[in-house]
């Protein structure tokens, strides 16, 4: 998949409407292929229609230029500019508090007890596998408010490819940062405070947690996104401590 180009070769892939199809898993356990419709356009819940952080893409695909190419994110420690040039950054990590094995974790909406999601506004959580790591599915849910104003967390369980997975240079703002004790990259879309906010958490050698919070429409800042979705990790990764 390449990223759209203006005339000028500058990424705008978050004016484009992309799709990609994820697996998404009924209540009767039967798997479907749905549409996930990235930035670009808004969508209301009455539509049902799940829509997919663009973070996703882009870290797949093509790059600012014209010519074919992979596209990765911009990395910065907490505080810095971003990296610049074609070596990737060294990033060095706060120890772990403690590893936190997704590998036999099937059920992503596992990550947040009933009692969390009533703190969080949730009304609806769908298990669903996710394609955050392109190619790759893995257990995730939708937790999902169905009152205004309308927003979903998207928690995703990554077993096979760490945080590393988000160095490098491209269209991504990657902030080195924490989530409740564990080191973490906070992830936003280049160029645009509007999309969601996300945030892929160390939680073990070769395994991240990652947790986007996704508004419906404008009833909030990239601040207050990046603060829910904060919240939203912090739950997880208490949950997931305790999950066998």
């Amino acid at each position: 998949m390449r990223t759209p180009t203006t005339s000028s070769g500058t990424s705008r892939a978050w004016a484009a409407s992309w799709t990609s199809s994820a697996r998404r898993r009924s209540s009767t356990g039967t798997r479907t292929r749905t549409s996930r419709r990235l930035w670009g356009q808004r969508v209301h819940r009455g539509t049902k229609a799940l829509i997919t952080t663009a973070l996703v893409a882009l870290a797949a695909a093509g790059c600012t230029s014209e010519e074919p190419g992979d596209a990765t994110p911009q990395t910065k420690s907490t505080g810095t500019s971003a990296t610049s040039g074609s070596s990737e950054p060294t990033v060095e990590f706060p120890p772990r508090p403690v590893d936190i094995d997704l590998g036999g974790i099937t059920d992503g909406c596992r990550a947040l007890t009933p009692d969390q999601q009533r703190e969080l506004g949730i009304d609806e959580a769908k298990s669903e596998l996710q394609d955050v790591i392109h190619g790759k599915d893995s257990p995730g849910c939708s937790f999902q408010s169905n009152s205004a104003p309308l927003y979903s967390y998207e928690v995703t369980l990554i077993a096979d490819q760490g945080v590393d997975y988000w160095q490098g240079g491209g269209n991504l703002d990657v902030v080195q940062t924490t989530v409740g004790g564990f080191g973490a990259y906070k992830v936003t879309l280049a160029g645009t405070t509007r999309g969601d906010c996300a945030f892929a958490v160390d939680v073990a050698d070769g395994q991240q947690l990652f947790v986007s919070f996704l508004p419906i429409g404008d009833d909030f800042t990239q601040d207050q996104m990046c603060q829910n979705a904060t919240k939203g990790a912090e739950m997880a990764l208490q949950t997931l401590k305790t999950l066998k």
